[in-house]
């Protein structure tokens, strides 16, 4: 063994004579601490659990944003609440404002006649009709109100707990319970505002920040923390003990290798499916004051699960670029290589020679790749776990307190990043006998032990709630789940069938290997735990992986991009299984051998039939066997390697069975490959298929959009990744093609292109529109024809565009086929000689929504950055806002959103951005989009013209809408005050 590797295992494990795989690490003769430092840690374990407790209901400083709106000369404001009730709110007007206005609206916060594809809000509606005053509040309406004759005042009052109408002062309508309006703008017609006022109070429950004595109290406590290991340290220290081996810095070649695969997957690997999830909440958090979720859950702080943003959000600052963005993954995935290799490996494998130092990169990097590159917390979780089983073993090989207690503040830090951080206390359960015999050795009473113990993850609330009340984070909490879109612990085993999904990216290639392989290396551990290999670290490290897919059962979400929270655990799992089933630790087993070549036959056959998919831009150019599972000339693996392992299983029995009657040994034949080397050859497959792909399609459209062409224009000085290689189609009406002369057996009909009314026909009858001429950069073949549609067709019924040359004769026919009330662009490049083109119409009998389509188009183009400029406000939809850096995230301050100009959206097939205009999800943005329609502009790609990689939509508010200033002050309120509860429609009772 190396004088490197022997090292490596002192920072676990103290020196000792040549290990016995069959028993525990030997006691080390650890002295009891003395008794004044074990009372002088568990006096400070106590100030530091006070503290902790304390955290949460500290007071915080709240702003109180305060809107006055009326008044002579006062006109439409626009005012999108967020959440969309007030605290309270204020109506007032006099009886001679609403004579003069006759019959309408006196007064209202939300439009009457919002966008049809926008859903409405229920607000205030205070109208005039008959000589009474009717008043709707929340969809509830109150007795009508008879106006008096001569001079009057009516008064609207409405709060968490009840709703009034007053007459002169008195009650003359008055309900219990919380109807407040939700608030978009204050809208009027009345033509003399001079008697009307809307005041309210914004809820910003949410938007509050640390007072001094809530860092005061989170000082003490981090000290204590401190003071505290310090003391333990000390009282348990006999000897000096290595923290780190020797020259563990100096590089050897499997860390260049894995250094190396990292780099490249840094700048061309694929995005996750949250990324621009998460880029939206960081990159708000500056405007918001606070971590919110700026797309559903009424912008409900993230806390207890957010403190990690913080970093991001700081990491941000620097630069919002994709590149930069993903390097905290990158480095997070060499810490827990460092981790591995030094720590985790030496104390699994201490006869290990070179070659496992390789299959442990390859074992890591089968785990890292898939799961963790991006702005998910797998990464951060991944390390936290690693460090945690770092931290039991030593605590359990040198019988101190202090290494256990530094995991459990491990991994109560981890815990604090997302939920499924709770993994990282697996450790601790795995060793549960170990570490209770070393508590007892200790010389800590039971008290002081339970003091310190808890002190470590009890100090994680100084992070969950940094900037959040406790009433605060409870209505988060309480909002969350009102709205949903987690699932039950009992559906976990949605986790393994999505992972199992032939056609979804959440059963890629890549995913399924590490998972399926684990599980089988983790059985094989557990087997060989106590031959040739350390049975305690063994059976434990297996343990926790186990532990930690059953603790994924507490996320309230399913997805497969979960596991990467095992990454690092997993790794050192797998490396071991490998290990386990060599040809060397396999001699003369038979029976373990066969079964493990059979059990890789159904998994490898498993793996094999997943494709090579990814989320969104990473999958745009067709990745290898992207759309199919893998296969070599025209014959998909999955099959041959089902076959091909069952064949070799069945032919290892003959042999034996044939030797075993001639009395022979019954030993394996030479031939048969041992399981470790099919699952090398299998992980090395799929990591290299990985890797290679991502760079060969980044290679290979350097010309167009990669995440390898945004790294490289990134380096360049060019960082607005996707906007620099958009064009936008700004007027659609701008590229009609001319029609040729001749007849049209079809009539036109004006048709709706999304906010552009367009020439066009309804599709009736049958028959074909005139010829039109294809413009020069059509026939090139440089952009295609673009027709909209919208609608449905009944089956049989055609819609097609014809292509034909200069003669007429037609060249190629292509069908369209609407799907939806919803307009949808069609794009079509035109064959080669083609000059003209026509739409063809055979429909018998119109659907229920009759198909309409507009005339053929050429898109006439303005790069995205000029329509867009670096900075300017838009909303940023989560499918596409990590890809938009330079765009600047349209901001919700102080209980409200902005009304910005524009909307970059996802592909126009892609509705998963409308949760945040949608009320019963609690999006952000409800309230902004009633008050505007939408104006689409589709986008197009360099070098892939017929894509949709995204839209730009302009927002033209429905009125002049002015904006609104508000009255801020700050109060300080105590962390357990709350003003009632938030209301999402539709899922909160009224009243």
């Amino acid at each position: 063994m190396s004088r490197a590797g022997w090292h490596c295992v002192r920072v676990v494990s103290p020196a000792r004579p040549a290990p016995d795989a069959t028993r525990e690490d030997p006691p080390v003769p650890v002295a009891p601490p003395r008794r004044r430092p074990g009372v002088l840690a568990a006096l400070l374990g106590l100030v530091v659990l006070a503290c902790a407790v304390a955290f949460p209901f500290a007071p915080v400083v709240q702003p109180e944003a305060r809107y006055d709106w009326g008044g002579p000369g006062a006109v439409p404001t626009a005012l999108p609440l967020m959440p969309y009730q007030p605290v309270s709110l204020t109506a007032t007007t006099t009886c001679d404002a609403a004579r003069a206005l006759g019959e309408g609206t006196l007064l209202a916060t939300t439009p009457a006649a919002p966008d049809p594809r926008a859903t409405p809000l229920d607000g205030l509606r205070m109208e005039v009709a008959a000589g009474s005053l009717r008043v709707t509040t929340a969809g509830v309406d109150l007795d009508p109100l008879p106006l008096p004759a001569g001079g009057c005042t009516v008064e609207f009052r409405s709060d968490t707990t009840a709703t009034t109408l007053l007459l002169n002062g008195a009650p003359v309508v008055s309900r219990p319970g919380d109807l407040r309006p939700a608030v978009a703008a204050a809208l009027t017609d009345a033509p003399d505002t001079s008697g009307l006022r809307l005041q309210l109070t914004a809820d910003t429950r949410f938007q509050t920040s640390i007072t001094p004595l809530k860092a005061a109290i989170a000082v003490v406590g981090v000290l204590a923390l401190v003071a505290m290991v310090v003391v333990l340290a000390r009282g348990e220290r006999r000897r000096a003990v290595r923290v780190l081996p020797r020259r563990w810095w100096r590089p050897r070649l499997p860390d260049l290798a894995v250094t190396a695969v990292l780099a490249v997957w840094w700048v061309s690997g694929p995005v996750t499916v949250d990324d621009g999830y998460i880029a939206g909440i960081v990159r708000d958090r500056g405007s918001s004051g606070f971590v919110g979720n700026v797309y559903r859950w009424l912008n409900a702080p993230e806390a207890p699960f957010s403190w990690f943003y913080d970093l991001y959000h700081a990491w941000s600052q620097v630069s919002a670029s994709t590149v930069w963005m993903r390097l905290p993954s990158i480095l997070l995935g060499l810490v827990t290589w460092g981790l591995l290799s030094r720590c985790v490996v030496p104390r699994l494998l201490p006869r290990a020679g070179r070659g496992v130092a390789w299959l442990s990169a390859l074992t890591f990097l089968a785990w890292w790749l898939p799961y963790t590159l991006g702005l998910r917390p797998e990464p951060w979780v991944a390390v936290g776990t690693v460090l945690a089983f770092v931290g039991v073993e030593r605590a359990i090989t040198l019988r101190r307190v202090t290494p256990l207690v530094l995991a459990l503040l491990v991994a109560g830090v981890t815990t604090a990043v997302t939920p499924g951080g709770l993994m990282a206390f697996a450790p601790v359960v795995a060793g549960l006998v170990p570490v209770l015999r070393t508590l007892r050795r200790s010389g800590l009473g039971p008290v002081p032990l339970v003091l310190v113990l808890l002190a470590g993850p009890a100090a994680a609330v100084f992070l969950m709630v940094s900037d959040q009340s406790l009433a605060a984070m409870l209505e988060a909490t309480r909002v969350r789940t009102l709205i949903g879109g987690g699932q039950p612990w009992y559906d976990e085993y949605d986790r393994y069938a999505l992972l199992l999904t032939q056609d979804d990216m959440q059963g890629s290639l890549g995913k399924r290997a590490p998972v399926l392989l684990t599980l089988l290396a983790a059985v094989a551990a557990l087997w060989a735990a106590g031959r040739r290999f350390p049975p305690g670290p063994t059976r434990r490290i297996a343990v926790v992986f186990l532990l930690g897919l059953a603790s994924m059962t507490a996320t309230p979400t399913k997805w497969t991009q979960h596991f990467g929270d095992l990454a690092g655990i997993g790794a050192a799992v797998l490396l071991v299984g490998i290990v386990a089933v060599g040809r060397r630790a396999l001699a003369r087993r038979t029976a373990p051998w066969l079964a493990g070549l059979g059990a890789l036959a159904v998994v490898g056959s498993l793996v094999l039939a997943a494709q090579n998919v990814w989320p969104f831009v990473s999958d745009w150019w067709g990745l290898t066997w992207s759309t199919l599972p893998p296969f070599v000339a025209g014959v998909e693996l999955a099959p041959v390697w089902l076959v091909a392992g069952l064949v070799l299983v069945a032919g290892a029995l003959l042999v034996l069975a044939w030797r075993r009657s001639g009395g022979g040994t019954g030993r394996l034949p030479r031939w048969l490959p041992s399981p470790a080397a099919v699952t090398t050859v299998l992980l090395t497959a799929v990591v290299l298929l990985q890797v290679g792909s991502f760079a060969r399609t980044g290679w290979q459209h350097r010309d167009s959009y990669t995440l390898l062409s945004d790294a490289v224009s990134t380096a360049r000085g060019a960082p607005c990744g996707l906007q620099e290689r958009l064009s936008v189609e700004t007027d659609p009406a701008a590229g009609l093609l001319p029609a040729l002369p001749g007849p049209s057996a079809l009539p036109p009909e004006p048709v709706d292109a999304g906010g552009t009314e367009l020439p066009g026909i309804r599709v009736l009858g049958t028959g074909d529109t005139a010829w039109f001429a294809l413009d020069t950069t059509q026939r090139s073949r440089e952009l295609p024809v673009v027709v909209t549609v919208a609608g449905a067709l009944r089956p049989g019924d055609t819609l097609a565009a014809e292509f034909a040359g200069d003669d007429g004769e037609p060249l190629e026919r292509a069908a369209l086929k609407p799907d939806g009330q919803v307009p949808q662009d069609v794009r079509l490049l035109a064959p080669d000689g083609a000059t003209r083109v026509r739409l063809a119409v055979d429909v018998r009998e119109p659907a229920d929504t009759p198909a309409v389509v507009t005339l053929p188009r050429v898109p006439r183009l303005t790069p995205m950055d000029e329509v867009l400029p670096a900075g300017t406000e838009a909303i940023l939809d989560w499918p596409v806002a990590f890809v938009f850096p330079c765009l600047t995230p349209a901001p919700l301050p102080l209980g409200t959103t902005v009304l910005p100009q524009w909307r970059v959206a996802p592909p126009q097939r892609d509705d998963s951005a409308g949760i945040t205009y949608a009320p019963s999800y609690g999006g952000p943005f409800a309230a902004a989009r009633t008050l505007v329609i939408e104006q689409r502009m589709a986008t197009y790609l360099a070098g892939d013209p017929t894509r949709d990689a995204a839209q730009v939509y302009r927002w033209v508010p429905v009125r002049p809408l002015a904006s609104a200033t508000p009255q801020v002050s700050e109060h300080t309120v105590g962390g357990w005050t709350h003003t009632g509860r938030t209301r999402v429609p539709g899922l909160d009772p009224v009243g």
